[in-house]
């Protein structure tokens, strides 16, 4: 099956399904919503003095990229999704050091609906925080027409009430949507900005050897997607073994019982979650670089947590490393859920008793895998980078970061769609047993 075919099947499966149609229009429909929020601008600020502004801040350039452009329009949703990021990689944390909230994470039901109303409270919190120090910072900047508390006041509850929509519409995706809401908001941001980086590299090599390093700048391109595509997709099958002997299936087919089948695990268990959640956390460095003093070591810290500075391309590798390691092994993968579950079912892995050797064996397996994932996904990650900051010699408009979230996100979909269709083949082949 060729791309174009593969690409027509999911589509039409999208019509020919209603549950996945009601979903894909949901989502839809929840994205159009929010990308007509990103026009509406908080009252009281000079548009042209702010263009000026955040076109020379770092901190406003990822922000902007995340926002799908709300914050160079000083939007009431220009904080994005980042803050539940924020309040999310928060309990993350906590998970870690507090064990109770790990167990409550990893229990679900009632217990991690507890843990998702703690987050919503923080997101509120840091929004109100952050918001207020935005007021605060343009009142400095002289960028407001009418200082004051009233601004202040009316920019904190617009931003605040902004990103709690956001919040809302991120979970109500997850829930009733297709895709994992954070990931789909920020993916159709990042896409939304896409056809203007693309004008701006074009326009960026046309002269002197423009043609050859656009022709290199779209192979190396190609390849990085497939790369990517190809990390998303591979998957770690381990044989198992049901106890007893072959018999006869439901409708008469063979059943698993006394065969051997494998338990695949996916190579990049974690998805797109790491790799957002560095990226968040990349932004303080150059936030705290510009709260320096001028001097030379500001001056060289700038330079270094550029795109493409040694260090900033340094921390983002090990932030993802460390991230798709830690996202694994506390949320996407417990080994002992897995373990006990093949147990209560009658299968074993060949050579591995059931019960903890089993899960010792599946944590040490997942590690491996991870580690492997990781240091790749990490290396695609600031290859972009490299690539527009030393290569081409221009600022990185496309990072490695946008690269990833794109890719991942949109895999992630076909896999979704992929298992409607799965379960439609087999609702029809158990229809038919029927007749």
């Amino acid at each position: 099956m060729t791309l174009a075919e593969a690409v027509t099947s999911r589509l039409k499966a999208i019509f020919n399904i209603p549950e996945l149609e009601k979903r894909v229009t949901f989502t839809l429909l929840m994205i159009l919503v929010a990308r007509v929020g990103i026009h509406i601008a908080v009252p009281g600020i000079n548009q042209e003095a702010f263009k000026n502004f955040q076109s020379n801040n770092a901190i406003a350039q990822f922000l902007n990229l995340f926002s799908g452009g709300a914050v160079e329009r000083a939007s009431i949703f220009a904080l994005g999704i980042v803050p539940y990021i924020n309040a999310s990689i928060v309990f993350q944390l906590l998970g870690v050091i507090f064990p109770k909230i790990d167990e409550m994470q990893k229990e679900g039901g009632k217990e991690r609906d507890k843990i998702t109303q703690w987050t919503r409270y923080v997101t509120i919190v840091l929004t109100f925080i952050q918001s207020f120090g935005i007021a605060i910072m343009l009142q400095n900047q002289g960028l407001v027409l009418e200082p004051g508390a009233k601004f202040v006041i009316s920019t904190v509850v617009l931003i605040t009430g902004g990103t709690s929509f956001l919040m809302w519409i991120s979970e109500r995706i997850s829930i009733r949507g297709i895709g994992n809401g954070t990931s789909m908001l920020i993916f159709l941001n990042i896409v939304a900005g896409l056809p203007n980086v693309v004008n701006q590299m074009m326009i960026s090599l046309k002269s002197g050897m423009g043609a050859v390093l656009q022709t290199l700048s779209f192979v190396a391109f190609v390849v990085f997607i497939a790369l990517m595509v190809y990390v998303q997709l591979a998957e770690r099958r381990i044989p198992i073994q049901y106890a007893g002997k072959g018999s006869l299936g439901f409708g008469g087919g063979t059943s698993s019982v006394g065969k051997r089948t494998y338990l695949p695990l996916k190579i990049n268990m974690s998805g797109v979650m790491p790799i957002i959640f560095a990226s968040v956390l990349m932004a303080a460095p150059p936030f705290l670089v510009g709260m320096m003093k001028s001097g030379r070591i500001k001056n060289i810290l700038t330079a270094q947590f550029e795109p493409k500075g040694a260090l900033y391309l340094l921390l983002f590798a090990v932030l993802i490393t460390v991230f798709s390691f830690f996202y694994t092994l506390t949320i996407a993968f417990d080994p002992e859920k897995v373990a006990e579950d093949l147990k209560q079912s009658g299968g074993t892995i060949p050579s591995i008793r059931a019960g903890a050797e089993t899960a010792d064996y599946l944590e040490k397996v997942a590690t491996r895998v991870t580690f492997g994932s990781a240091l790749f996904l990490s290396v695609l990650g600031i290859m972009p980078n490299i690539w527009f900051g030393y290569v081409l010699n221009l600022p990185v408009m496309l990072g490695g970061t946008s690269l990833l979230i794109l890719v991942g996100t949109a895999v992630e979909l076909l896999l979704q769609i992929d298992s409607y269709l799965a379960v439609k083949k087999m609702k029809g082949f158990i229809s038919k047993k029927h007749r």
